[in-house]
């Protein structure tokens, strides 16, 4: 199937990718400061109203990227989704007046571009529903992405342990969005009883909540810079080799000579604005009283 078939899916990935930033931002905000020597409090993480705007706009978002993946490819959408961590340290940036460094600007250009000459070059073809995966790949899944979160809730604050919540919750969240294909296909394919009495439904279910776990332990971890990075990295990265196991979709393998660098290249930009996100080096603006002060001009 051609490309623009899938601009549709394609331009609702986006809006989910930007819903998906804001709600990782505001749930970052709310989890660095519901944390203690213990760990993360999730009683007192519920009742943050950031906690609870930044959830909303999470929910948003996934209820989107389910739309977007019934009318296009994983190996389309959960790449299109990875864009929005350009928009979420916009935000970030915004909300700690602090402009974007020069290595900022160069990790966006090389993550947006890179993706997209990725998605124009693989020309990422759907799955069918005659390939859908048995029950026990689908349990097998499951006990994967648990189990990687579940370890990586071991480790202790700081880079290393926001880097590691982070790249497990990303990969649940790609195995989960194909699961959500899969179960997409069911219902095409077989109807509703089917669908609700397969096993794929439940385990997106269940996958996208340990995703969801997983990512509020990394942003309790450390900055947004080192988590989120990660998680969406991961996400793509996970999703696209496990759409090609459990549904069959295929990329463009005469194309891979670009499409290959092109995701390298993505990946290069991801790791650029992990690694300078730490601290504000230019400073948004100074406020117009701190101005007046500076020269000694009364109010």
């Amino acid at each position: 199937m051609p490309i623009p078939a899938f601009f549709p899916g394609t331009a609702v990935a986006a809006g989910a990718a930007v819903l998906f930033a804001t709600g990782s931002v505001l749930q970052h905000e709310a989890a660095s400061s519901s944390t203690d020597a213990r760990g993360l409090e999730l009683r007192r993480l519920v009742t943050r109203p950031k906690w609870v705007a930044g959830q909303s706009a999470t929910v948003l978002g996934t209820l989107l990227q389910v739309v977007a993946l019934a009318l296009a490819p994983v190996a389309i959408v959960q790449p299109v989704l990875a864009g929005g961590l350009v928009v979420a340290l916009a935000i970030r940036s915004v909300r700690d007046r602090c402009l974007p460094s020069r290595a900022d600007g160069l990790g966006a250009l090389c993550t947006c571009g890179g993706l997209a000459v990725f998605l124009v070059a693989a020309r990422p073809a759907a799955g069918t529903g005659d390939h859908l995966p048995p029950w026990f790949a689908v349990v097998a899944a499951v006990l994967v992405a648990a189990g990687l979160v579940a370890l990586s809730s071991r480790s202790g604050r700081g880079p290393r342990g926001a880097l590691a919540c982070g790249a497990s919750a990303g990969i649940a969240a790609g195995v989960a969005a194909v699961l959500i294909s899969v179960a997409l296909k069911t219902f095409g394919e077989r109807g509703l009883l089917p669908t609700l009495g397969g096993a794929a439904l439940w385990a997106a279910l269940a996958v996208a909540v340990v995703a969801q776990l997983g990512s509020q332990q990394a942003y309790a971890r450390g900055t947004l810079s080192w988590s989120m990075p990660a998680l969406v990295l991961l996400d793509p990265l996970a999703a696209v080799p496990a759409a090609r196991l459990l549904t069959g979709e295929r990329l463009e393998p005469g194309h891979a000579f670009v499409w290959v660098p092109a995701a390298a290249v993505a990946v290069v930009g991801v790791v650029l604005l992990a690694r300078t996100g730490e601290g504000c080096r230019r400073p948004l603006r100074v406020s117009w009283r701190r101005q007046r002060e500076a020269r000694g001009t009364p109010d």
